[in-house]
């Protein structure tokens, strides 16, 4: 009884990171062609954290590919994958490093997140598809390095939070 409510828990919670993340990556979300700035990872990097890679994995990929159709953009499978990177390697990282500061902890998940998933993944994928100069993608980083400096600092005001903690079973 007690893993089969856990397994909804988790289904349920998956499935509100999941529209939160759609919801912050296409109304709230300043696009500047290549460079995207915006909230639309954070749901997916918690889901890694709080539900762990395998999770994390398919709240990104899920949220990507129906925020996609939703938007009216075809599918593209290698951005949708390195949406999935991110949820997954957000969550191995946080779930394997043996980090005790929390801070420490959270940039050694996100850091590598971003830059296998957006910066590599994504960036190849708009080279590939799109012919996006690799040169102009190199903008990409510093985009990747403030959204990890701002997904921490919300993921531990998030995680500081009572109230949150409870409800996510924290």
């Amino acid at each position: 009884m007690r893993n089969r409510q856990k397994a909804v828990s988790s289904l349920v919670l998956s499935a509100l990171l999941c529209a939160l993340s759609i919801v912050l990556a296409r109304w709230a979300t300043i696009n500047l062609g290549f460079v995207h700035i915006g909230f639309g990872n954070l749901p997916v990097v918690l889901a890694g954290v709080l539900l762990g890679p395998g999770l994390g994995f398919m709240v990104g990929g899920v949220a990507d590919l129906i925020g996609g159709v939703l938007a009216g953009y075809a599918i593209n499978p290698l951005i949708t994958l390195g949406a999935a990177l991110i949820g997954g390697v957000a969550g191995l990282c946080w779930h394997k490093l043996p980090l005790k500061n929390q801070t420490l902890r959270l940039i050694a998940a996100l850091l590598p997140a971003h830059l296998v998933g957006s910066t590599i993944v994504n960036s190849l994928a708009l080279h590939i598809f799109y012919a996006y100069p690799l040169a102009a993608l190199a903008l990409r980083i510093p985009n990747m390095v403030g959204q990890v400096v701002v997904e921490v600092l919300a993921l531990r005001a998030l995680l500081a939070n009572a109230s949150f903690r409870k409800a996510a079973g924290l």
